[in-house]
């Protein structure tokens, strides 16, 4: 069902307020993320700045194994990173554009609208190169058809952090385990 010129229901606003709470848990594990990917950098580190010492106690497959399943922890820890804050980044602009819209600024703003909204939508993304031209006009004509195509794009995201993070820590420990298993 389409939401296209109709009016936001209750239900679009519960969904909005659930959504958004499990959401800003994002920020958090964000936050830990940076933490964790320091560690892991520091472990990396420390056995590369020691190999020679690492070496005499630990199998040159093990330091080897181990320092590859480090480096793919980081990659993953980075982008669990970048999810995330792409994420409480995201949720706050939607939070202060539904407010501008709210307020009687915003209502006026909306009554003096000379353009159609999806030509507005079109006029957004048009400054953007692609694939960002396409990212934001497809977002713009889902929010014209799906009031709540917003914070699903976000849940959808915080889905990837949490997914992201649980394979940066798993590569972490499979890589302590690789080098303690070798000595």
């Amino acid at each position: 069902m389409s939401d296209e010129g109709t009016v936001i229901r209750a239900e679009h606003v519960f969904k909005k307020f659930i959504w958004r709470s499990t959401v800003e848990v994002g920020e958090a594990l964000e936050r830990s993320t940076t933490w964790t990917i320091g560690g892991v950098a520091a472990i990396v580190a420390v056995v590369v700045s020691n190999l020679d010492s690492v070496a005499k106690i630990a199998s040159l497959d093990g330091i080897k194994t181990s320092i590859v399943l480090f480096t793919l922890s980081l990659l993953f820890g980075a982008l669990s990173k970048q999810i995330g804050m792409a994420v409480v980044a995201g949720v706050k602009t939607l939070k202060e554009t539904e407010a501008l819209l709210n307020s009687e600024t915003g209502q006026r703003l909306i009554e003096q609208m000379t353009i159609e909204p999806r030509q507005l939508v079109q006029e957004l993304a048009e400054p953007f190169l692609w694939p960002l031209s396409t990212f934001v006009r497809k977002g713009g004509e889902h929010g014209l058809v799906d009031y709540v195509s917003g914070d699903k794009r976000f849940v959808k995201m915080f889905c990837l952090q949490i997914a992201f993070n649980a394979l940066h820590v798993v590569l972490a420990v499979a890589a302590l385990f690789a080098i303690g298993l070798s000595i």
